[in-house]
């Protein structure tokens, strides 16, 4: 298993790809944390073959991590691995599971710089992704599109706003805690005056 260069989310998360393949096929995994174990902190898997100079994707299967930001990061993954490898194009199938599901798909190919070709029901169709202008593609991956970089700085700001609320409760619970302690003292001093 082969380490990418780390990369982060839409939401800020730190976050690992790698790249395999076996007899069968090739995939780009998205690791939570790193590791070279091929099945371990999975949270994103795009199959894939090279088919004649070009990458077809067979499945990104459901892994319950979805809509957290890993499958755009898996996804210029491979765009970056297939740069790399001097693969003309990428291609694939938009079939999926759930009809209700296509319009978040063509969504994820569209903000991916994928041509999407869709039936008259719009909710199959077939994506493509050419390589052979790699600059403007690569320029285009590096830059966080506007919705995420909104999506990122109010995860940004819930997450510090999260702390400083755990911060509020720390402090007021110190405060109860000397507070009470101030009570216990004086009781103590008053036994111990009567006592000696």
């Amino acid at each position: 298993m082969e380490a990418l260069d780390k990369t982060f989310t839409k939401y800020g998360e730190e976050v690992y790809p790698y790249y395999y393949k076996d007899d069968l096929a090739e995939r780009i995994y998205v690791k939570g944390s790193p590791s070279d174990k091929q099945l371990e902190n999975n949270v994103c898997t795009i199959i894939f073959k090279v088919e004649h100079c070009s990458v077809h994707i067979t499945e990104i299967p459901l892994t319950g991590y979805e809509n957290k930001g890993y499958g755009s990061v898996a996804m210029r993954a491979l765009i970056k691995h297939s740069i790399n490898k001097g693969y003309l194009g990428i291609t694939g199938l938009l079939a999926p599971y759930d009809p209700s599901h296509a319009p978040r798909l063509i969504y994820f190919y569209e903000k991916n710089s994928f041509d999407i070709k869709l039936n008259s029901n719009r909710d199959r169709g077939k994506i493509q992704l050419d390589l052979t202008n790699p600059n403007k593609l690569l320029k285009n991956l590096t830059t966080i599109p506007f919705q995420e970089r909104i999506s990122l700085l109010e995860n940004q700001l819930k997450m510090q706003r999260q702390k400083e609320k755990e911060l509020q409760e720390k402090i007021a619970s110190l405060e109860h805690d000397i507070a009470n302690e101030s009570k216990v003292l004086k009781f103590l001093k008053r036994f111990f005056k009567k006592y000696l």
